[in-house]
């Protein structure tokens, strides 16, 4: 039983994405990846990596008008996707992220 569990998870799935896959709660599939000694990823998964939709976010976000690209929420208008999803990918690409002024974000102390 925790085999199958062990196996999904192995293969990338998330623990969400597991239990729907064998009619079993989030609980108990965690369960049962934790039981089959499986070293369970952080959250959120692993690293996305750039593709060639990211990469034409980024050239939005990056270049516009003035030098200056588009906002993150003027992205979103344009193309219809999901502030978050829109964020996500432009981290994947590489993006140095601007505050709401537009100058770019402080790293973190």
């Amino acid at each position: 039983m925790s085999v199958d569990v062990a196996a999904l998870y192995e293969e990338g799935l998330g623990i969400r994405s597991v239990a729907e896959e064998l009619g079993r709660s989030y609980a108990t599939a965690r369960r049962e990846l934790l039981a089959a000694g499986v070293e369970l990823r952080a959250s959120g998964g692993r690293p996305m990596e750039a593709d060639p939709l990211a990469e034409h976010l980024a050239v939005l976000y990056r270049a516009g008008q003035f030098g200056r690209g588009l906002s993150i929420r003027a992205i979103q208008k344009r193309t219809g996707y999901g502030y978050a999803f829109i964020r996500t990918r432009l981290l994947a690409a590489g993006v140095e992220m601007r505050d709401q002024h537009g100058r770019p974000r402080k790293a973190a102390a």
